[in-house]
């Protein structure tokens, strides 16, 4: 492989189930970026919650955010779309029909929810844990209804990046997901998931892919120097746009049939860390 750009998935991949980044990894991605290979960050995250849990000592070359919402470098705001404010306000009146966990995300500012709401949420959280449900996913929810959440007497529709639905109960998000895909009917819009316990809208035909095409476009690279790593739904397409794509050892099975390659170690283990050590030994990345 002549890889020259990698582009990471953040929760289940870069974090470790402590939603930090280990410090070997730190140091690996420093080597990597001495070695000219650009590292970007493609994640359903908004740029606050990416920048809330990087290290200083982290540098990237460029960020996809909110699952193709929004592009940027370090020093330039490449592009960013907001979802129209009829479709918000369609979905969030059937969710919370369905008294289901949501958090909207606008394009400014903290994630905020109705403080009606605030009760049905902590409820979704006090229900019993599953297995299926990654420990990342499960403290960030517990700590966005903590601190992290604005509670509203109203909600603002317009100039919004996205809008999280989450239940402890894959069933609930599997029915909400075929819910989702009725109202897509009438307004088109993105469907996208990180995980089996949670749902995601953005605006249509966006993705963790388009925004990687304008951060190639951005450094003069080609798909075909690219090396996709991640674990849910939502790095499909970045597995489809890259010259190569590795899931994580803790993703989906769908997700990693569609992978060139499975880790070794889960996210839990350094598994990012240890496939990037892997792949220098077997100078994978033709390294100058």
């Amino acid at each position: 492989m002549d890889i020259k750009a990698i582009a990471l998935d953040m929760d289940g991949t870069l974090l470790n189930d402590k939603n930090t980044v280990s410090d070997e990894l730190v140091k690996l991605i420093r080597e990597l970026r001495n070695q000219n290979i650009r590292i970007f960050i493609a994640t359903g995250r908004t740029k606050q919650e990416i920048y809330d849990v990087l290290p200083e000592k982290l540098h990237i070359d460029g960020f996809v955010s909110a699952n193709g919402m929004s592009c940027f470098t370090n020093n330039k705001d490449i592009s960013q779309h907001t979802l129209p404010a009829d479709l918000v306000k369609t979905v969030l009146n059937n969710a919370r029909e369905r008294n289901l966990y949501y958090e909207i995300h606008p394009k400014n500012g903290k994630r905020f929810a109705l403080k009606d709401d605030k009760e049905t949420l902590e409820k979704e959280l006090n229900l019993p844990r599953p297995d299926t449900l990654l420990n990342n996913e499960y403290i960030s929810r517990v700590e966005s209804v903590q601190d992290e959440m604005k509670w509203v007497d109203e909600i603002r529709y317009e100039d919004n990046l996205k809008v999280y639905f989450f239940s402890m109960n894959t069933e609930v998000i599997n029915n909400w997901k075929h819910t989702l895909k009725k109202i897509k009917q009438e307004t088109d819009f993105s469907l996208s998931s990180s995980s089996l316990h949670n749902a995601e809208i953005m605006v249509s035909n966006v993705s963790k892919a388009t925004g990687i095409e304008m951060l190639l476009k951005e450094y003069n690279l080609s798909k075909e120097n690219l090396l996709a790593i991640g674990d849910g739904e939502n790095d499909l397409p970045m597995f489809e746009l890259a010259a190569y794509s590795i899931a994580m050892k803790n993703a989906e099975d769908t997700v990693q049939e569609k992978a060139n390659e499975v880790t070794t170690y889960s996210y839990q283990e350094n598994g990012l860390y240890k496939c990037l050590v892997d792949k220098l030994k077997e100078n994978s990345f033709q390294l100058i």
